[in-house]
């Protein structure tokens, strides 16, 4: 007769004994998040972009079981859930603001990886996985933006998926099979709300499992420092009964952006009040511009002129993009010194780099500084060199910061941007000309500053 442990009886026993439980509390009774030299509050991105993402899952089904996709249901079926279904307007609103705070989460924790070097091997699949789930939760954004069926969702989404257009060789198929058709009509409402509720989601429950699974086999990135330490904090109870804290904060903060703002802040990119119903037949949408996240290619594709280089203008720039977003994703294998377990200025001053051009092609898509979007030059240089201070104001303190108390000494990348930033912005150069000049440039001062280590390396050997 077998003796029984006593943590065997009751219905934890029943599962240990048939699931093999008691393994996996050891497991997490040992898991230890590494401290180091950087805050903890890093650490706890990830679940809370994780936290959005359920609010997502849980008010979307609520949504769904009123919703009907059509041509004179879509609009109606939103509109009935704002006015008539008991809190269906808090729900839609909780819908929309976990959306915009989950890739607001998503963004920050995106670069605190990167600036922290997070990504250093053997945690180069954690990077690709995570960067995937950036480029699905657009496309929620981006498909989730028309099911309402109103003016703004439908003109917004023509001038969204027409930009596809631009993509070469490709992109006259690429915008049929978007829209389902050379125009947007019902048929690309019903392809949106297929890949709106059941494709992206299975991508996204795939690509999460296996971003969770390498995490919790790899653990934690820790801080890149001299030595080795194996000082950490348990995982449980102690890290997540803060990151438990932390959702409570996140709820009590959505509901209450959800209750006194329900159709947004009325920032650019961040307003759904319902509106009136699409009619494709209606003048444009005046000011239309896409959500918050895709402002700075929106006002890229601006900058780029109808003609370059014996291509489309569009063309140069979505092919810019493409290599931009490339080269972001294969961070983990540009950056040597990290894989070394290294510090790598040069990596750490690319990602503030590119925080300061999001930032003022954002500002300036916006129309920051003018009540109304410009309709002339003069107005459109206002905005141009009001981004530009404010932007310049940002890094004027970031760079500080950096100076001072993290003792970062290697700004070449960044000052070339806001180099560009002002020239562009305060003097009025012209975007592409400008930085044209600061590439060629900043290339040959890495150049010259390569050849010079390199030289006395050899000097020194």
């Amino acid at each position: 007769m077998s003796t029984a442990s006593p943590r065997s009886g009751g219905i934890f026993g029943w599962l240990d004994e048939r699931y093999g439980i008691s393994p996996l509390i050891e497991y997490m009774r040992h898991k230890e998040v590494p401290l180091g030299a950087h805050p903890m509050v890093w650490y706890y991105l990830g679940g809370m972009t994780l936290f959005f993402f359920v609010c997502q899952i849980i008010t979307g089904v609520l949504l769904l079981m009123y919703y009907q996709p059509g041509e004179t249901t879509s609009y109606e079926s939103i509109h009935y859930i704002a006015t008539k279904v008991p809190f269906g307007w808090l729900i839609r609103a909780i819908h929309c603001w976990s959306a915009h705070l989950m890739i607001m989460s998503l963004i920050v924790h995106m670069f605190s990886t990167m600036l922290l070097k997070a990504y250093r091997p053997p945690r180069e699949l954690t990077w690709l996985t995570g960067f995937g789930l950036f480029g699905i939760a657009l496309g929620f954004g981006f498909s989730g933006y028309l099911l309402p069926w109103n003016e703004l969702s439908y003109f917004a989404t023509s001038v969204g998926t027409d930009s596809v257009k631009s993509v070469p060789v490709i992109g006259h198929w690429m915008l049929l099979v978007m829209r389902g058709g050379e125009d947007v009509t019902i048929n690309t409402l019903y392809r949106f709300f297929a890949g709106h509720v059941v494709i992206l989601p299975l991508v996204c429950f795939g690509l999460i499992s296996t971003h969770l699974l390498v995490i919790q086999r790899q653990g934690m990135a820790p801080p890149i420092h001299a030595g080795t330490s194996t000082h950490g904090m348990p995982f449980f109870p102690n890290f997540a009964m803060r990151d438990l804290l932390l959702w409570l904060i996140c709820l009590t903060v959505l509901a209450t952006l959800a209750w006194l703002m329900p159709y947004g802040p009325k920032l650019p990119g961040m307003e759904w009040e319902l509106g009136a119903k699409a009619n494709p037949l209606a003048p444009a949408y005046p000011g239309i511009k896409p959500e918050w996240y895709f402002l700075w290619i929106y006002q890229l594709l601006k900058e780029f002129p109808p003609n370059l280089m014996g291509m489309e203008g569009p063309q140069v720039c979505l092919l810019l993009v493409n290599v931009l977003m490339g080269s972001w994703a294969l961070i983990p294998w540009l950056d040597r010194k990290a894989q070394r377990g290294k510090h790598s200025p040069t990596f750490t001053d690319v990602g503030f780099a590119v925080i300061y051009f999001l930032t003022f092609l954002t500002l300036k898509a916006s129309d920051l500084g003018v009540a109304v979007t410009p309709t002339n030059d003069a107005a459109t240089a206002i905005v141009a060199s009001y981004c530009a201070w404010v932007t310049l104001g940002i890094a004027g303190v970031t760079t500080l910061t950096r100076f001072f108390l993290y003792r970062h000494r290697y700004f070449l990348l960044s000052a070339a941007v806001l180099t560009h930033i002002a020239l562009h912005g305060l003097v009025g150069w012209s975007y592409l000309t400008v930085g044209a000049v600061t590439v060629v440039v900043t290339a040959i001062v890495l150049t010259v500053s390569g050849l010079t280590r390199s030289g006395a390396e050899g000097v020194e050997s």
